[in-house]
């Protein structure tokens, strides 16, 4: 469970910075921002999805059931 929630945590992150930062769309350091927490909010999502039906440990949480 731990993991769906850090996968939650990084996807309001992302919108959050999209939201606050909508008058820089076109900048580049918010390009690389908004890329580097998608691709962090994609491995946890990854990571929940894989500890949830094989149970390995990626993200340091050990696996609830």
């Amino acid at each position: 469970m731990n993991y769906t929630f850090f996968a939650i945590g990084w996807y309001i992150i992302m919108r959050g910075l999209q939201v606050l930062f909508e008058e820089y769309l076109d900048k580049k350091w918010y390009k690389i921002l908004i890329k580097v927490v998608t691709i962090v909010m994609l491995y946890a999502a990854l990571a929940s999805i894989i500890v949830w039906y094989r149970e390995i440990h990626l993200l340091g949480f050990s696996p609830t059931k």
